[in-house]
Parts: structure tokens; C-alpha cells; sequence
């Protein structure tokens, strides 16, 4: 498949999520060089990017009557093309891997920060939550990310947490792993309710906005 098959495949099925293009690829290429040690059949090719950085890509063949120059130079480019492939890659699944994060940690302090205001001090800054807390949060911005109403939330959040082996018990405890929301929606106070609301607000925007 060449770049616009591909782009029209994956449209079809709705998969539109951010991915490495080889139109991206190439804009970031600024110059490029090509050697062959005398006496060799080896092409080096040079790629400087555009931040500075330059990556190399080799080509031979065993056989050096076989040896063409301009074949040689294609190889070498597109080994040096997969390379910068591999770590345009890394730097997407990265970036991604800290929007998500930093969508959890505003969703998890803009809860605190309402829960603070109806007199609920017991909710910890994202900074020294624990990790079943933070690992809680991050499903929950993956759930609002894919469309999922406050009800449909609480639903998955109650799912997780009985999976884990949380169940209901009129105290937050981590250690007995009770909890007063592990019930159904409509038996949820308004309150926690607002909580849904909020979160699944804030993770959308805080992604909308970064990704």
C-alpha cells in the first residue's frame, strides 16, 4: 500500500488516531549525502534533519558485478528512512503517553478541587497519590476519550474496581479496599455524580487540546 492507500484504508474503518506519515518523514529531512568506500560495494547514506540530528542508512550487495549506483542509493535512503520511522515512532508514542498522563492528573486535581469545596478533604494532590489512585484515573481519561457518558463511566470505573477485588463499603479503604461508590448510578449521590460530570469534562478538553 502506498501513503494514500493506507490513509483511505484506515479512514474506512474510522481509525483516525494520530500516526507517523511518510509525508511527516520526509519534511523532516534537510540534506542528504551518499558515500561508497573505494573498493566496496557499500552505499552510506547521510540525513541530516532538520533539528540537526542525522541518521545513516547502508546498502550492499554480495556481488559486485551486480553493483548499480543508483540502486544502491535508493537502498541506502530507505534504510536510513526506516530508521527515522522507528524513532519519529517513540516520539509520538511518547508524546501521547504524556498527554494522557497529564489529562489524568488535571481531571484527578480539578475532582480534589470540588471535593475540597463541598468540605471532602480527603482526596490527595496527584503528586503523592497512590499508584492504584493515579492507574484509576488514567483508565477513567482512556474511557472519557472514547465517548463514554458519566453513567457509562461509573460503570467502568465500578467494573475495574470490582475486578481488583474492591467492593462496597460505606468507607474509602484502600488497605480493605471498600468503597461507597461501588454502587449502581442512580444510588450515587448527587455529589458523586458531579464528580463523574467533571472528570470525564476535563479529561476531554485537556485531551482535545493536546493531542
Amino acid at each position: 500500500m502506498n501513503e494514500q492507500e493506507i490513509h483511505d484504508y484506515l479512514a474506512a474503518k474510522g481509525l483516525d488516531a494520530p500516526r507517523v506519515t511518510e509525508k511527516h518523514i520526509e519534511g523532516l529531512v534537510s540534506k542528504e549525502d551518499y558515500y561508497v568506500p573505494e573498493g566496496t560495494t557499500l552505499t552510506i547514506c547521510t540525513l541530516k534533519l532538520r533539528n540537526g540530528f542525522t541518521v545513516t542508512g547502508e546498502s550492499a550487495c554480495a556481488s559486485p558485478a551486480n553493483f548499480d549506483a543508483d540502486l544502491g542509493r535508493t537502498l541506502a535512503r530507505k534504510d536510513a528512512i526506516r530508521k527515522i520511522w522507528a524513532l519519529e515512532g517513540y516520539q509520538l508514542c511518547n508524546k501521547q503517553a504524556f498527554q494522557y498522563e497529564n489529562a489524568a492528573r488535571m481531571a484527578h486535581e480539578a475532582n480534589r478541587e470540588y471535593c475540597i469545596s463541598i468540605g471532602d478533604e480527603s482526596q490527595v494532590p496527584w503528586s503523592i497519590a497512590p499508584a492504584w489512585q493515579k492507574e484509576s484515573a488514567r483508565n477513567g481519561v482512556l474511557a472519557a476519550k472514547s465517548g463514554l457518558s458519566p453513567v457509562e463511566l461509573h460503570a467502568s470505573w465500578s467494573a475495574q474496581k470490582i475486578a481488583e477485588g474492591w467492593v462496597y463499603g460505606p468507607v474509602k479503604d484502600s488497605e480493605a479496599k471498600t468503597h461507597p461508590c461501588l454502587v449502581s448510578y442512580d444510588e450515587l449521590p448527587e455529589v458523586q455524580k458531579v464528580k463523574d460530570i467533571i472528570f470525564r469534562a476535563v479529561a476531554r478538553a485537556a485531551l482535545r487540546f493536546s493531542l
